[in-house]
């Protein structure tokens, strides 16, 4: 854990993209436009750093100049904002590296029936995310 002598500040604020098209076999299983998430911390202002968990390596990117948003958008990404909020350490679970448990441990979402991409998407809509799409 880094100490509090490290300038910086925590962001509050996230973009959630769905989309992605299937790479493996058993993703032809998930709902169609949903077979992945990214991550992006950040805001329009200070730019965004862009977390992509993919299945051999986890990509960032720092995206310093235009609007990821619509760059989302224009790559057939759906976006959902919301809030991170860190839980409290015993919520966390083991459970396996996936695109969706990155982005979930990144806005605190600790519910462990929350697997697919669609799934994720669907639960920031009940608890009052707004998609952006």
């Amino acid at each position: 854990m880094i100490g509090p002598k490290c300038r910086g500040f925590r962001q509050t604020k996230a973009l959630i993209g769905f989309g992605g098209s299937p790479t493996f076999w058993w993703m032809r299983f998930l709902k169609k436009g949903f077979y992945h998430c990214v991550v992006a911390l950040g805001d329009s202002q200070n730019g965004w750093v862009l977390i992509d968990p993919l299945a051999h390596y986890t990509d960032l990117i720092l995206v310093t100049d235009g609007d990821l948003k619509n760059f989302l958008f224009a790559h057939g990404y759906r976006v959902v904002e919301t809030t991170i909020s860190p839980p409290s350490k015993h919520q966390m679970k083991i459970m396996p590296y996936t695109c969706v448990e990155t982005a979930k441990r990144f806005v605190g979402i600790t519910d462990r029936r929350i697997w697919t991409p669609y799934q994720l998407y669907c639960y920031l809509l009940k608890i009052g995310k707004k998609s952006l799409t």
